[in-house]
Parts: structure tokens; sequence; C-alpha cells
């Protein structure tokens, strides 16, 4: 399989990962042949990237470190959670609980998989889509850094949450197309606020948890919010899952932009470490990251395209892809799959979208 902008389908893709609506149902089934007549409809939706399946992608899989199956459970709960907070009604704790200590179980259970973490997103559930691979990538790294299993639930517990703020915040002002004003930037720079008063009286939600809700966008420079707080008064659960929260919005797709390449979101959180981000935690992370994603198409220093196809933990940068043209861009023949690990002289120089 390999990743494609929707506007690129044609008819002899197929669909290689299903799609669903805002509520979790089938809107596309696996192996669809005509998804080409579901361009404009899809781009409607917000989605913008998809899994397609063909002849130069065959053999190409994309691992999960989490199987598809928990992470709709995960966002079917929060979902839930959202719901009844608007409503005024008890979280169902017990449930956000039992998914994440599932999501700690599959992650420990699959920790050499490097992240390959695109996932197809509509606008409109982008936030429950978000807190699940926030939730994810905090316990990815916090797992990576040694910590305890129970350390682990309440990192993804604050993690699948820390958004539940947003919940106060006025849609237009969240789904604005254009950037935000003064008035409007304010505004939303209270949501880690408000999420920790709408979850402080529950005491089924550890202390620890609710910390970070209250401080996932403060800074190590003391620029971030609510309190402008230092790295060394900011809690270590809660730098570490900004690192998280950042790299997830920037590759996702939204309203306003197309996502960032998984490297562009590195670059960024290298150049913010010691600024905005803890140094040894944006480390570890890349450490975690395909840089470049299986399936996803990129152009080498010789002028051939090719796909990645495989990763090599050791050497993120340097995966194993399969050639698919030549250096004037003219299709292969025959596709030549290599290992970047025993070419040296060959480098990946950008992601193709």
């Amino acid at each position: 399989m390999r990743l494609i902008h929707v506007k690129n389908l044609s008819p002899d893709m197929k669909l290689a990962k299903p799609i669903y609506d805002d509520d979790n149902n089938l809107l596309v089934n696996i192996h669809c042949k005509n998804i080409h007549k579901y361009k404009e409809r899809l781009l409607n939706l917000g989605i913008k990237h998809i899994y397609i399946e063909d002849e130069k992608s065959e053999n190409i899989e994309v691992e999960n470190v989490v199987s598809s199956d928990l992470k709709r459970k995960c966002e079917s709960a929060i979902r839930d959670t959202f719901s009844n907070i608007k409503e005024d009604k008890k979280i169902n704790v017990k449930e956000i609980t039992q998914n994440i200590k599932n999501l700690v179980d599959e992650i420990l259970n699959n920790k050499n998989v490097l992240v390959n973490l695109i996932d197809i997103k509509s606008t409109d559930s982008y936030t429950f889509q978000h807190s699940v691979n926030v939730a994810t990538l905090s316990v990815i790294l916090a797992n990576s850094l040694n910590y305890n299993r129970k350390q682990l639930v309440k990192i993804g517990t604050g993690a699948i949450l820390h958004d539940v703020g947003k919940l106060a915040i006025p849609e237009e002002i969240l789904k604005k197309p254009s950037k935000l004003n003064n008035q409007e930037y304010k505004i939303i720079k209270e949501h880690p606020s408000l999420g920790y008063k709408n979850t402080k009286n529950n005491h089924q939600i550890s202390p620890l948890s609710r910390v970070i809700i209250l401080y996932h966008h403060e800074q190590v420079n003391g620029e971030g919010y609510p309190d402008g707080l230092v790295k060394e008064d900011i809690h270590e659960f809660a730098r570490l899952v900004s690192v998280a929260d950042v790299f997830d919005a920037l590759t996702s797709d939204r309203c306003y932009r197309d996502r960032w390449s998984a490297r562009k979101a590195i670059d960024f959180l290298i150049s913010k470490s010691g600024t905005k981000f803890d140094t040894e935690f944006v480390r570890e992370f890349m450490k975690n990251i395909a840089i470049f994603p299986n399936g996803t198409a990129v152009k080498l220093n010789t002028g051939q395209k090719a796909l990645i196809k495989e990763q090599n933990k050791e050497a993120p940068a340097r995966p194993v892809i399969k050639i698919i043209t030549d250096e004037q861009g003219n299709e292969l023949d025959e596709y030549k799959t290599i290992n970047l690990m025993n070419k040296l002289n060959i480098v990946i120089e950008n992601e193709l979208t």
C-alpha cells in the first residue's frame, strides 16, 4: 500500500485501509475498486490523504503499533467522554482507563515497531483521533524512557483527555480556516484551565493525569500557557505529552493546511528543542518515529522516485525503498528494492505528496 493525496486518485487504484465517518460508521471498505469516484466526497469531509493499493505498492505494508479496532474503541470512549461533559453527565473514567490499559499493553508488545502514524482524519473527527494519537505517541515515548506500566497508564489517560477543555471553546474558533486574531487566540489559551476545571473533582482521574491536562501547553523557556512555567516547574509528564501533541498536530491534515511530513515535523521539534520542548524528550521521541513512513513516496538525490518499503529502526533516515522511476522520472518496467543502509551514496531528498 502507499499514501496518496485524494486529488491524485485514479481508476486503477483500490482502497488499502477502510474509511470511517465521524461517528465511526464504515464509509468506504477496504479493497473498494471505485475509490476515485469518492474523490469530491472525501475532500468535502476534509479527508485529503488515503492509503491505496496498486502495482507500484505491492508488498508494502504499514505496521500498526496499536490495532485499528482498539483505536476505534479509544476514539469512541473519548467521544462519549466529550458528550457526557457537554451534557453535565458523569465521565466514564473506567472505560477510558481500560482502553488506555489495553493501548499500553499493545504498545509494550510492539516495542520494536517504528511509528507509522499517518491517519485518515476527517475535519470533524480530528479532535477525537488527535486525542488517541497523542495518547499513543506519549505512551510510546514514556515507554522508551523506561517509565513503569502504572505511569504509562497515567500518562496515556492524561494525554487522551488533554484537549477536553476545548469543549468550552466556540467551534467557529476551533475550525477557523485562517489565522486567529488576538482575542480568539486568548480564548483558545483558556482550554487547559477549562479542562482541568472539568476534571479536578473527579478522583478517579489521577492528579498526575490532570497535571497533563493543565500544563501540556507550557514551554521550557517559560513562554507557554496557562501559567508561564519554566522547565523545572513543569511536571515531566506534561513536558512529555507536549512533544507528542505538537508532532501529531503538525502531521495531520487541517482545514487550513495540508499535513506536514514526519521529517518536517521532527525538524521543527529539533529547532524548538530547549526553548519550547524538553531536549531529552525530543531526542528520545525521534528514535521511535519513522521519519519516512512506509508507503510514502520520496525523491532521491539521483533524481529517481521511490516508495518507502520497510524501516531500519537503528537508522530511521535510511529505510528500505522500492525505486519506481529512472533519473528522468520515467516509470521502470521492473521496480528495484534496495536497502539504503547498504547504499550510502543514495540519499532521500524529500517526501512527495
